[in-house]
């Protein structure tokens, strides 16, 4: 197994991308925040990076694993499936986030999801939606929903 490998090449534990819950406190309480959001809103088998939470499956991609910081599914007909990515001013321009967002946007296209970014409303740099608008565009990434909180 893939991960089974990893662990025994690393010496234990997994990539940051793919552990169970964020260490990022900051990374954490917005992401509190989205899972109780979509809970209020009736959305079903919300599964987030948190203590306490089932945590979402780890995507396998050819350069590297990523867990998503929320998957879930909607309440509409076809139960359409979400993920979600927090996204801090750090890693807006963080050339890693690369990897980590495509392979999400590939998971998204694969199972028919829709694929949510949420960001901070308003940091010390400004606003950063701007920022991920254009760094996902340069990409060729074109997210279902960018959230400011």
């Amino acid at each position: 197994m893939k991960l089974e490998r990893w662990k025994f090449q690393s010496g234990g534990g997994l990539p940051d991308g793919c552990d169970a819950v964020l260490r990022d406190g900051a990374r954490q309480r917005v992401l509190w925040l989205m899972a109780e959001f979509f809970q209020t809103l009736g959305y079903s088998d919300v599964k987030a990076r948190l203590p306490g939470h089932a945590a979402p499956t780890v995507l396998n991609g050819t350069l590297e694993d990523h867990r998503p910081d929320l998957t879930c599914r909607q309440h509409d007909s076809g139960r359409t499936p979400l993920l979600l990515e927090v996204v801090l001013p750090e890693s807006v321009d963080d050339p890693g986030s690369e990897n980590r967002w495509s392979l999400l946007a590939s998971a998204a296209r694969l199972y028919a999801a829709e694929l949510h970014f949420v960001v901070p409303r308003w940091t010390r740099r400004g606003s950063i939606d701007r920022r991920l608008r254009r760094r996902l565009g340069e990409m060729g990434l074109s997210p279902s929903q960018i959230w400011q909180v």
